[in-house]
């Protein structure tokens, strides 16, 4: 029978109790698998939708004095740009938009849904015909030939699940036409 010499002795301890460590080590905790902000298109459209109709309240009450939520938190790029512009217009020409524009239907047009990021893109019809514009004496001035409803292409942008208004513009004649 052959002992182990006492010199080895703490030489095969340490390599018992390295073994024992490595076995003993806590496995890395399993990364979640990234997945999408939105499960289908019609989930996309549906929440750019609900934002899209967020804003248009938030810029109702803006209009009308008694906001809670600034317009400006539903946009970023040129949509941001284009109503920031829009302001500086409206005040530097002695302007001032009255009344309210309320959504008459959304179509979805395309989606692009991606793990960083959702990319919506719809065709926003409004009635504009209760709004006025108005002028530093009061006095009416919103074009005769102004139709009472516009189309407005709009494009939203989601990170994660919230929804920012990335670009705006508007759309071809005829685009809301009901009926």
């Amino acid at each position: 029978m052959n002992l182990p010499r006492p010199a080895s002795v703490p030489i095969i301890a340490l390599a018992l109790v390295c073994a024992a460590l490595v076995g003993c080590s806590p496995t890395p905790a399993p990364k979640p698998t990234p997945t999408p902000a939105f499960a289908s298109e019609e989930e996309a459209f549906a929440a750019a939708e609900e934002t899209y109709r967020e804003y248009n309240e938030a810029s109702n009450a803006d209009l009308a004095g008694n906001s809670t939520k600034d317009p400006q938190d539903y946009l970023i790029g040129s949509a941001l740009e284009g109503f920031l512009d829009g302001r500086e217009y409206l005040r530097t020409n002695g302007l001032a938009l009255q009344g309210e524009t309320h959504v008459i239907n959304f179509q979805g047009e395309s989606a692009t849904i991606s793990l960083g990021s959702t990319e919506v893109s719809m065709l926003v019809c409004l009635d504009i015909s209760a709004t006025t514009l108005i002028d530093v004496s009061g006095r009416d001035v919103t074009p005769a030939t102004r139709p009472g409803t516009v189309g407005q292409r709009v494009t939203l942008i989601a990170d994660t699940s919230a929804f920012r208004i990335s670009q705006e513009s508007e759309a071809e004649a005829g685009a809301c036409l009901l009926g």
